[in-house]
Formats: structure tokens, C-alpha cells, sequence
């Protein structure tokens, strides 16, 4: 069935006030920051910013959707999705979520890096990085992102405790599964039960490109108030704002399918968080980077998002999707597929 067999309509209004919600709570949260004195949170800052902002974006950034959402849903009183997600069909969404998450997860850790590895060690691409393979030089780039220095006794010891990349990857991978599944996924459900839970619902008549071309754009640009203080793409504090919205419409397509596979929001929240478990990795496994290149939130790593969001699709395309809960009883199903509609 096509959503367009039943009346439903995209309550602009509504999203209007979600969306100054968010926006406006997290306006609010770099204001503090800034006011505070901590107007840097580029990661070679060299003040260890980056640490504390992490943990400040953890606590309070990410839950500012989801809170935004509950709101408008306490004031349609029309229910909530929190409570169909964990209700009927839970379980048989989880069992697809603990094969889809590791796959997605798995493929853009690898897509990143084999792309990383063409572009900047084979093609020479300026900012894309050099991929380090051996021990020594993975110890090398970590005591120089520490900024300490060892003998070479200690530089021995560590390097000879230290993997390879096969190792380093494999451990990222490993950290990222439990991140995504636990805390990680936790606070990235926060972010997901607005965009692709309460948003995606309001935006599903629209068909799955335009509305996710839409949460894309709305997601990555609520991003702007800590990216224009150095969040993620250091000095390139306007760039960084259009190519965190080039990020995450990519992103978007790949969740939202992730959801409607597994008829969970909670699929969306567990593969953003463990994506967000192994981001870290890549700088120590490439030098010589630029932001707004390398992976995993450059160029490099748009593309890889979403060539694995448009293989995600085609491999799935005769996945019948379980039915997903959503926002509103009244919103047509999402088990057909949106992109026909």
C-alpha cells in the first residue's frame, strides 16, 4: 500500500516547533561554552578540549531531539514512539538489528579505509592522509597527537604491545560494536528518536529522497553552533557546516533504511553510535590529513557513506522491511517502501 492511499499530511508547523527546540537547545549549549572561555573545540587545539567537549556534547548536545520530540508528541497526544518501539515486535526487530548494525558498521570501517588508502597513499589526492600499516610508525603518531615523548627502551616496549592496522581496525571494530550497543547507542538514540523516529514520520509522505534530503540538511546544520567553534572540521568553521550537511543527508538515507529494515529506530541509534565509537581511530591510522578530505567526516568519508548507503539499499531491496512503529498511529506503515510513493 502506498501512503498516499490514506490521508496524511506533513505538519510543517509542527516541525517548525521540533526543530526550534533542538536548534534552540543546543544554541544555547555553545553560547555556555563560549561564554565559558572554551571558544576551540577543534581536536589539535592542544588544550585536551576536545576530551571535555566530548562529554559535554554526550550529556547534554545529543538528547536535545529526542527531548524536542517528546514535546510536540505530549502536545498532539497522539502517543508516543518511545513506547512502540519497545513494545510489540521489539524483539523481532532486535534479532535484525544484531545482524544489520555489525554489517553497516563493518562495511563503512573498511569502505573508509580502503577509500583512504586509494586516495591518499595510491593517488597522492593532498588531504586525503597517509594510511600507517606497521607499529612503529601507529606508536609515532600517537605519542605525537599525546603530545609526550618516550626513551627508546618505552618506545620499544609500546610498539611491541602494539597491533598493526589489521589489529588497530579490528579492535576499533570490536570497541565500536560495544559503544553502539550500549552507552554509545544510548546517547545516539537521543539524536535519532527526533531525526529518524519523530522527524521521519512527519517527513514520510514526502517519499524517502525528499525527506531525507530534508532531515539530512536540518541534522548536519544543527551542528552549525559547535562546527562554526572548531567541532570537527577545526578552522574551516563555515565549510565545515556544509559539509557536515553533505555528511549527514548521506547518512540520513543510511539510517533511515536501517530503521525500516529492522522496524526499529533503535537500529539507527546502535549504527550511529558505534560509528561514532570508531571515528577516532582514523587519526591514528592516517597522518597528513585534511578535514574537510579525510575520513571519516571529509570528503573521503561522504563518499563512503554514501556509496554504503546506496548499497545498503540495493542489497535490501527484497528485504521484506518489518513494520515500523511510528510517531503517529495515523501515518501509513513504512513496510512498503518509500521510495515509491
Amino acid at each position: 500500500m502506498k501512503e498516499d492511499a490514506v490521508k496524511v499530511r506533513t505538519h510543517w508547523g509542527r516541525i517548525a516547533v521540533f526543530y526550534a527546540i533542538a536548534f534552540g537547545w543546543v544554541s544555547i549549549i555553545a553560547a555556555g561554552l563560549y561564554l565559558l572561555g572554551d571558544r576551540n573545540l577543534s581536536s589539535t587545539d592542544g588544550t585536551g578540549m576536545a576530551a571535555i567537549a566530548v562529554a559535554i556534547l554526550a550529556l547534554l548536545y545529543m538528547p536535545a531531539p529526542m527531548v524536542a520530540a517528546l514535546i510536540i508528541e505530549k502536545r498532539t497526544g497522539k502517543g508516543y514512539l518511545m513506547g512502540r518501539t519497545f513494545g510489540k515486535g521489539f524483539w523481532t526487530s532486535f534479532k535484525r538489528i544484531l545482524i544489520v548494525a555489525p554489517a553497516v558498521l563493518l562495511t563503512l570501517l573498511l569502505g573508509m579505509t580502503v577509500f583512504s588508502y586509494l586516495a591518499g597513499n595510491v593517488l597522492g589526492i593532498n588531504g586525503a592522509g597517509t594510511l600507517l600499516f606497521n607499529s612503529d610508525d601507529l606508536v609515532a603518531n600517537t605519542l605525537a597527537l599525546a603530545g609526550t615523548s618516550m626513551d627508546s627502551d618505552q618506545v620499544a616496549a609500546l610498539t611491541a604491545r602494539t597491533p598493526g592496522l589489521a589489529g588497530t581496525l579490528g579492535l576499533a571494530f570490536a570497541g565500536a560494536l560495544i559503544a553502539g550497543f550500549t552507552i554509545n547507542g544510548l546517547f545516539a538514540l537521543g539524536e535519532e528518536y527526533g531525526w529518524r523516529g519523530w522527524l521521519a514520520d512527519q517527513l514520510r509522505p514526502l517519499g524517502a529522497v525528499w525527506a531525507n534530503l530534508i532531515i539530512g540538511a536540518l541534522w548536519g546544520l544543527w551542528h552549525a553552533p559547535l562546527i562554526l567553534m572548531g567541532f570537527n572540521y577545526g578552522s574551516y568553521r563555515v565549510l565545515g557546516v556544509a559539509f557536515m550537511m553533505a555528511w549527514c543527508i548521506a547518512a540520513s538515507f543510511l539510517l533511515w533504511r536501517a530503521r525500516q529494515v529492522t522496524g526499529s529506530v533503535l537500529a539507527a541509534a546502535v549504527i550511529h553510535g558505534g560509528l561514532n565509537g570508531f571515528a577516532g581511530v582514523f587519526l591514528l591510522v592516517l597522518v597528513n590529513t585534511n578535514a574537510l578530505v579525510a575520513a571519516p567526516m571529509g570528503l573521503i568519508g561522504i563518499a563512503t557513506v554514501a556509496v554504503v548507503a546506496a548499497l545498503f539499499w540495493l542489497v535490501t531491496a527484497r528485504v521484506k522491511p518489518v513494520p515500523v512503529p511510528t510517531s503517529e498511529p495515523a501515518v501509513a506503515p513504512a513496510a512498503e517502501d518509500p521510495a515509491t510513493t
